[in-house]
């Protein structure tokens, strides 16, 4: 839930007057003037292959750093729309404050490897005693295990995989859209509740202490 909060304040701080505590785990500056990459036909269909060692070959996804060959998907996948709904799960079981999570929308673009997404999670969280839910948005990593065919799902990047990735995918429209949507819920549930905004200060406060 740290990694949640992280979000959130990081976020408060780059807008300043603390009008955003929207939880996504994604620096929007890494987008700024990203260039799309050109790619011909033949390089789209091309299946390649990248080596990480002798026991760990993995297949890149070409492309997917172009909004028009990854698109935004929306409760495309139900395992792992299960999958991250139970991650919200069980961050609720680890906080004291977090009554529950509720309206879990999950939006997806492929990852850099095969199997592996970039998940964008709406949310609304219930903070005991306060009766306004506050929206939020969260970036969330999925890795499909190739024999089960289970998700893990984390909030960090996944090992041997690209930094700025999810930084370029916040340039995309699409994802874009999402943010601003996510700002502007975020910014009326705020302003429409003094004890809402009271309780965020004190987290964000407490959060502060707690990083040191």
């Amino acid at each position: 839930m740290k990694a949640f909060l992280k979000g959130c304040f990081g976020v408060a701080e780059r807008y300043g007057h603390h009008k955003v505590f929207i939880c996504f785990i994604v620096l929007i500056s890494l987008a700024a003037g990203t260039a799309a990459i050109s790619l011909t036909k033949e390089e789209v269909q091309k299946v390649e292959i990248h080596k990480i060692n002798e026991a760990d070959v993995r297949v890149r996804n070409i492309g997917c750093r172009r909004e028009t060959l990854n698109p935004l998907r929306h409760e495309e996948d139900a395992d792992l729309s299960s999958a991250v709904k139970g991650y919200f799960e069980n961050e609720k079981k680890d906080e004291t404050f977090v009554e529950k999570y509720d309206d879990v929308r999950i939006h997806t673009k492929v990852g850099e490897y095969k199997d592996t997404y970039v998940v964008f999670a709406e949310y609304r969280m219930k903070i005991k005693d306060i009766y306004t839910e506050v929206p939020g948005l969260v970036t969330l990593y999925a890795v499909k295990d190739e024999k089960s065919g289970m998700y893990q799902i984390g909030t960090e990047v996944p090992e041997g995989q690209d930094q700025e990735y999810v930084g370029v995918l916040a340039g995309h429209a699409d994802i874009q859209v999402l943010l601003k949507k996510a700002e502007e819920e975020f910014e009326s549930a705020v302003y429409s509740d003094a004890i809402l905004r009271e309780s965020l200060a004190d987290l964000k406060n407490a959060y502060s202490v707690s990083a040191g």
